[in-house]
């Protein structure tokens, strides 16, 4: 825990974004408080692995694990089980794509955002928005006995780590942005009030490079669902994307269900997402978000409308407040 404070004041220290490369600051794209609802909350998508009950209990267990991290590896394995089970493998695949591309990219965000609040220390707030985020997905994954110190220590100690110091070089954050098409498309997380359970929540990223030069682009999407597909850009900055592929069910062996999912997305903001058989257990959810719904009397405010496997109807609104409240019948 002591490395971990240290790496977030030696980077508070550094120079700060000289330009926005990633918020923007006419339309904000991110809201720190509702990503860290999205990031604490984002593997409960996997109802078979993980569960968000014990939520501060499993920090606790957590910390235990990271506050001794050299003992905690030695404890799983030691340190050739932890090279090999989370480099070797194809646990390094969320660790590379999620944690060092996709977290990269959320601190440099927020840290902008914050530079542009004026904050005296940006860097730092983003850091700590993004490790809070960080602690409460990797204490939910305590839910399974599979999920070793390994992940954890890797996840936080290394690749988190990697990725603050990754998008602090704007030419990094130039490539992702402009060549790969790069960004983010969060959730909207809900707040069931009948179970006192979040639904809907989850960090994803998606790419979509303009490789043919034509209206059509290939479509990458990677979350705890990983699709691929097809985007049609039927106006300058104004897509309609068609994709498939698969919702995690057992996330260490990379194996899941066929999901297929539908987008519009304009300007850069996701406006509607359909999933079919995705995360959660949903048979179907749609996702209207608040660039989509905009009325004169109450602004912006995004809605889900889902339905699970055993039935049950689920209804969300979202409005002004980092998390929505909804109701399952």
């Amino acid at each position: 825990m002591k490395f971990i404070f240290f790496i977030l004041l030696l980077f508070s220290q550094m120079s700060f974004a000289k330009d926005y490369l990633l918020y923007k600051p006419d339309r904000p794209n991110i809201d720190p408080l509702e990503y860290y609802v999205n990031g604490a909350y984002d593997v409960i998508q996997n109802p078979y692995y993980f569960s968000q009950e014990n939520f501060f209990k499993k920090h606790e267990t957590l910390f235990k694990r990271i506050g001794s991290p050299i003992h905690s590896i030695e404890k799983d394995g030691g340190f050739k089980k932890f090279f090999q089970d989370e480099f070797t493998t194809t646990r390094v695949v969320p660790n590379l794509t999620l944690h060092l591309i996709g977290g990269g990219y959320d601190v440099r965000l927020m840290q902008e955002y914050f530079e542009y609040k004026g904050a005296e220390f940006p860097l730092a707030y983003a850091i700590t928005f993004s490790y809070l985020a960080h602690f409460g997905n990797e204490a939910l994954e305590l839910t399974n006995h599979n999920i070793t110190s390994h992940d954890n220590i890797a996840d936080l100690f290394v690749f988190d780590i990697a990725a603050i110091y990754l998008f602090q070089n704007d030419d990094v954050v130039k490539f992702f942005r402009d060549t790969l098409s790069m960004n983010h498309w969060h959730s909207q997380p809900i707040l069931e009030l009948d179970q006192f359970n979040v639904t809907n929540a989850g960090l994803n990223y998606i790419f979509r490079p303009n490789v043919f030069k034509t209206n059509f682009r290939p479509f990458l999407f990677l979350g705890m669902q990983t699709l691929a597909g097809v985007s049609y850009e039927v106006e300058e900055k104004k897509f309609y994307t068609l994709a498939a592929g698969m919702a995690l069910t057992d996330p260490l062996k990379q194996k899941g269900r066929f999901v297929v999912g539908m987008f519009y997305d304009k300007d850069d903001f996701l406006n509607a997402s359909l999933f079919i058989n995705g995360g959660e257990d949903y048979r179907y959810r749609l996702n209207l978000h608040p660039e989509f719904l905009k009325t004169k009397r109450l602004g912006q405010y995004g809605l889900l409308i889902g339905q699970k496997k055993d039935r049950d109807l689920v209804l969300g609104l979202k409005w002004k407040l980092p998390i929505g409240i909804g109701v399952k019948f």
